[in-house]
């Protein structure tokens, strides 16, 4: 009976959350131009979350027309959208999410102090290993930003350990941010070819910084944002190690981000 009646108030809830009908909160989240407006309940709110608890009861929100006005930009509208609906009705389909939409679902129901929503977050993502190792990119992002998830940090180390190439072939592997990947290439720990790393490199520039897929379209600007990026790597990147086919084609191209001594160097290796 108990069971049939607490199923009984998800479904309400859930019609509430759906028609905003008795709102008193309005929360946007997301950031430009992705951003979206939801009509909740502070009631709800604070008794699920501490978070909110706190938040809807200090200075961070203003009341406007009887409806109290919160912004939470640092949430995507996927991830709020997942959040309110195991709020309201206990509703949560991990496995139709990716591994990136959950590692961020990780991340806001830590701070939103929905300690179950993370652990068991947390735990779905660890049982799937094969595809967190696909996205060894993005752990690494997390963790360096985060301490609280020993678990996930414990599962990079040892992944990271017994294969350091893995995160070059990450998906995400262009948000890797500069420092973490200048030290990747110091720690030499990798396996992949010279030319791989150059590849690698290359595709880190252009998708993190929105660049032209097709180098020959890019303009003098792009040129300029690519060699002042990529600069710092270059010293440690064995260019003898590329052969005169692949130098010719993919390192030439790019002749004037390199200084004159250090191009001469690499060209006399290459070339003898």
């Amino acid at each position: 009976m108990s069971t049939e009646l607490s199923n009984i108030l998800l479904e309400e809830y859930k019609k509430i959350l759906e028609s905003g009908e008795f709102s008193d909160i309005e929360i946007l989240v997301g950031k430009e131009p992705n951003t979206k407006t939801f009509r909740l309940h502070s009631f709800v709110l604070k008794v699920c979350s501490p978070y909110f608890r706190i938040a809807l009861s200090s200075d961070w929100t203003r009341v406007e027309n009887n409806n109290i006005i919160f912004r939470k930009e640092n949430i995507s509208v996927e991830v709020f959208e997942i959040i309110t609906k195991y709020i309201y009705g206990g509703q949560l389909e991990l496995e139709s999410n990716d591994v990136k939409t959950n590692i961020e679902l990780l991340v806001a129901a830590d701070e939103l102090c929905l300690d179950e929503l993370s652990s068991y977050t947390e735990e779905f993502l660890l049982n799937n290993k094969e595809s967190l190792k696909s996205n060894l990119a993005l752990i690494l992002h997390i963790i360096t930003q985060y301490d609280q998830f020993t678990d996930l940090t414990q599962f990079y180390r040892e992944t990271y350990r017994q294969d350091p190439s893995l995160i070059f072939r990450s998906r995400d592997f262009h948000e890797i941010k500069q420092e973490y990947l200048l030290e990747l290439l110091i720690r030499n720990e990798h396996s992949l070819r010279p030319i791989e790393i150059w590849d690698k490199l290359i595709e880190w520039v252009v998708k993190s910084n929105e660049l032209p897929l097709n180098i020959t379209l890019w303009t003098n600007d792009n040129v300029t944002t690519f060699g002042t990026l990529i600069r710092p790597f270059l010293s440690y990147i064995n260019f003898e190690g590329i052969s005169r086919t692949d130098f010719a084609q993919k390192v030439r191209p790019f002749r004037n981000i390199f200084d004159d001594q250090f191009y001469i160097r690499i060209l006399e290796s290459c070339l003898f």
